[in-house]
């Protein structure tokens, strides 16, 4: 006798409660993670005191320095660390979710999610069509940044502390890791 397995979708977990951790679908497979320690959430708090208000002074569009639903298809939601969507595309906001793929997204990697981040998320951010995509590593004290072009991913670069940042999608940053580090 087969067991049948049921994919999930955003609505099936959409109603649950907050306090578990973090929860995202991988092609219909719930993926648990717990929430972020120290170095990952101070990571996190300063990208975004830097990045936030640089899209504010530009109305550049929306940035969420939180995790947010982002629906990429039927069977895949991630809930990134930090996003961003340009202005002309602020339509896939839709309330409580991100539906189709934010322009930007940054990943902050922990030892319990490095390849996550790394392999998977990289996989689908790429092939559901996030223009830019940063991994910011606290142990390595680097931001990688990953520009979309024809579909594949190209690096931009490997930036370390004294090394600005270097970006397409929010082009005039400053960002230089030693103060996110």
């Amino acid at each position: 006798m087969s067991t049948a397995v049921k994919k999930l979708t955003w609505d099936d977990i959409k109603d649950w409660p907050e306090s578990h951790g973090r929860t995202e679908i991988v092609d219909g497979e719930l993926i648990m993670s717990p929430v972020p320690g120290g170095p990952h959430q101070r990571a996190c708090t300063r990208l975004g005191m830097r990045i936030g208000p640089f899209i504010d002074k530009r109305k550049l569009g929306e940035f969420f320095s939180s995790p947010m639903h982002v629906i990429l298809a039927k069977h895949v939601e991630y809930e990134p660390d930090l996003c961003f969507i340009v202005r002309k595309r602020l339509r896939i906001l839709t309330g409580p979710t991100i539906d189709g793929p934010p322009d930007l997204i940054i990943e902050v990697i922990s030892e319990s999610n490095r390849k996550h981040d790394t392999v998977t998320k990289f996989r689908d951010y790429e092939r559901h069509g996030v223009r830019e995509y940063w991994l910011a590593d606290p142990e390595a004290r680097t931001i990688q940044v990953f520009l979309l072009e024809h579909g594949r991913y190209q690096s931009l670069g490997t930036f370390g502390p004294g090394t600005p940042v270097t970006t397409r999608v929010l082009e005039g940053l400053a960002l230089d890791p030693a103060d996110i580090f």
